[in-house]
């Protein structure tokens, strides 16, 4: 056989083992989007209970911001077919 024969395991990308230490070894795209949700809803309680007016709404709207860039993001990996793969026996 030559040298240059092509394993029959898939190559994981950085990309993809940075993600999936946040959705973990089986990801669904339901417990990628609770998660953003919960870490929304905390981060905007602490902020609006804790700190004074102007300063609580602009971290707010922040934390708002990046929870859409965070949506956009786990609706691309879905339409990627990310979430959908099956996990990769070892």
């Amino acid at each position: 056989m030559s040298a240059d024969t092509v394993d029959d395991e898939p190559q994981s990308s950085v990309f993809l083992d940075s993600i999936e230490f946040l959705t973990g070894e089986d990801p669904s795209a339901g417990s990628f989007l609770l998660v953003v949700g919960i870490i929304t809803c905390v981060f905007i309680a602490g902020f609006q209970f804790t700190l004074p007016d102007p300063i609580s709404l602009i971290l707010t709207g922040l934390v708002l911001v990046v929870a859409v860039i965070s949506f956009l993001i786990g609706a691309i990996l879905d339409a990627l077919g990310y979430f959908d793969t099956p996990p990769a026996d070892t």
